[in-house]
C-alpha cells in the first residue's frame, strides 16, 4: 500500500522540524518583548487596556471667581448638591463685589455632565450701583445622580453709557 509512495527527502523533514520549533519561540519572544516594553517603555498599544483614574473636572468651585473679564468680581460663595431617589438638587450662591452703576448678574441654565440642560429659576442680583455688593442664589433640579458641568450667566451692565447691555457667558463648574 505504501510501497508506491516516494519517501520525503531528508532536507524537507529538517525544514519542517525547524519551523515547528522556531514559530513558537518567535511568538514567545514577541510576547515577552511586549510585556517588558509595557513596564519599561511606557506602554505602546497595551497602555489602552490599563485603567486610568478619572480626571478631576476643571472649573469654578467655592471661592473661585467665575467671570474674570467683567467690571465686577463674581465669586462662588456656596454650592450644595443634595441627592434623593428622584432628583439632585443643586443650589449655587454667587457673591458680587465692586460693581459699576447699573450692574446685574443673572443665573441661567445649567448643563449637566450627561449633557442635559436644566433651566434656572431666574435668580438675579437685581440692579447694583457702584460700591453696592450683591448676592444671588439659584436652584436647579437635576436628573437623579447627575452633576452640573456648566452654568449660563448673563451680565447686564452699562459701561460708559446709560444703555444697559446684556452679555452672556458660559461658566465651567468644577467638582462641587
Amino acid at each position: 500500500m505504501f510501497d508506491d509512495v516516494d519517501p520525503p527527502e531528508v532536507s524537507m523533514v529538517r525544514v519542517l522540524i525547524v519551523l515547528a520549533i522556531a514559530i513558537p519561540i518567535a511568538i514567545e519572544v514577541v510576547t515577552f518583548g511586549g510585556l517588558i516594553a509595557h513596564y519599561v517603555g511606557g506602554g505602546g498599544q497595551g497602555a489602552a487596556a490599563t485603567p486610568t483614574p478619572a480626571a478631576e473636572v476643571d472649573g469654578a468651585t467655592v471661592g473661585d471667581e467665575i467671570l474674570s473679564g467683567t467690571a465686577a468680581t463674581e465669586r462662588v460663595d456656596g454650592a450644595t448638591l443634595t441627592d434623593d431617589d428622584n432628583a439632585t438638587q443643586f443650589v449655587l450662591t454667587v457673591a458680587v463685589t465692586d460693581p459699576i452703576d447699573g450692574y446685574e448678574l443673572r443665573l441661567g441654565a445649567v448643563t449637566t455632565r450627561e449633557g442635559r440642560t436644566v433651566e434656572g429659576s431666574g435668580a438675579t442680583t437685581g440692579t447694583l450701583d457702584t460700591g453696592e455688593d450683591g448676592l444671588v442664589t439659584g436652584a436647579w433640579e437635576l436628573p437623579a445622580g447627575d452633576r452640573p458641568d456648566t452654568l449660563t450667566v448673563t451680565v447686564v451692565a452699562a459701561p460708559g453709557n446709560d444703555t444697559p447691555t446684556p452679555r452672556g457667558y458660559t461658566v465651567d463648574l468644577g467638582d462641587l
